[in-house]
Parts: structure tokens; C-alpha cells; sequence
């Protein structure tokens, strides 16, 4: 999704590595603890997949979310079981998309794209990549907001 604009990611799983101060922390979990019903027709589902809390730079990932919306069973109780390299392509999805709130100081949304409102089962899941572009103009300002966050951490580390 980003490397057509020249951004490429690093990334760090290991706790020893720790960098106290990361572009960007990633929380993984099943389900938000509070319970928000927004833009579910029948007012019963909680469809939020992921958030993005701007100010500490973190980024809350809901796994079980994710993997509901794969599955297009929301009144899951336990977890379903989905392919895991559909599962991944869903959460690397999502990632991006919350990635881009970060990145490009964004707390609303698109009409179109990476940073539209919402995503459907089969975007989620599907093979393409088209839904899920950045227009030139976020591409340009993602990369600007990388460039200063580039620069702010080399400064700190001297």
C-alpha cells in the first residue's frame, strides 16, 4: 500500500529492542473493551476494527474485530476460524488505514480509498489492492510527515 509513494516500514517485535520513542506504538487485542455501536444498521454490532489515539502515537488493533469482518459473522461470540493469510491481509489493512490517521494527523476521513470510513467483507478479503490507495495528495503529505518525524528523531538522539 505505501511503498508505490517510496515509504517503507521497520519494524520491532522484540521488548529488548525497546526505542522510547517510536514512530509509532501498535497494541494487538480481541475486542474493544467498551462496547460502540456506529453505522450497524440493526444497531447490534460493534464494527470498529482498529483506532488511532494521535497524541501518544498508538494504535489499538482489534484482532477478533478483524477477524469477524472476515469471516462476516458479527455475532461471533468465540473467535472464528479464517484463513490466516486472509486474516493477515485484513489486518495489514487495517494497519495501513490507522497508519494513515498517524501519519497524516487525520481524525476524520475520506470518501474513497485507504482512509475511507468504512470497509466491506469483500474489500477486506479480496486479492486487490485498488480500494486501498492513497490519493497524491495524502501520498505527499505521508511523506512529508515522515520526513519531519525523521528529522525530529535524529535531533533527539544526539
Amino acid at each position: 500500500i505505501f511503498r508505490p509513494g517510496g515509504v517503507i516500514w521497520e519494524w520491532s517485535l522484540d521488548p529488548g529492542e525497546y526505542d522510547p520513542s517510536p514512530a509509532v506504538m501498535v497494541h494487538v487485542d480481541q475486542r474493544p473493551t467498551d462496547f460502540v455501536v456506529f453505522g450497524c444498521s440493526r444497531d447490534r454490532h460493534d464494527h470498529r476494527l482498529g483506532h488511532t489515539h494521535l497524541g501518544s502515537r498508538r494504535i489499538t488493533l482489534w484482532a477478533g474485530q478483524v477477524a469477524r469482518a472476515v469471516d462476516g459473522d458479527w455475532d461471533r461470540a468465540e473467535l472464528p476460524d479464517v484463513d490466516e493469510r486472509v486474516l493477515a491481509r485484513a489486518l495489514g489493512r487495517v494497519l495501513a488505514h490507522e497508519l494513515g490517521h498517524l501519519f497524516l494527523r487525520l481524525n476524520g476521513h475520506r470518501e474513497d480509498g485507504l482512509m475511507r470510513g468504512a470497509f466491506s467483507h469483500r474489500s477486506l478479503t479480496s486479492r486487490s489492492r485498488r480500494g486501498f490507495l492513497l490519493s497524491k495528495r495524502d501520498m505527499e503529505r505521508l511523506r512529508a510527515s515522515l520526513g519531519r518525524y525523521s528529522r525530529v528523531a535524529r535531533s533527539e538522539r544526539k
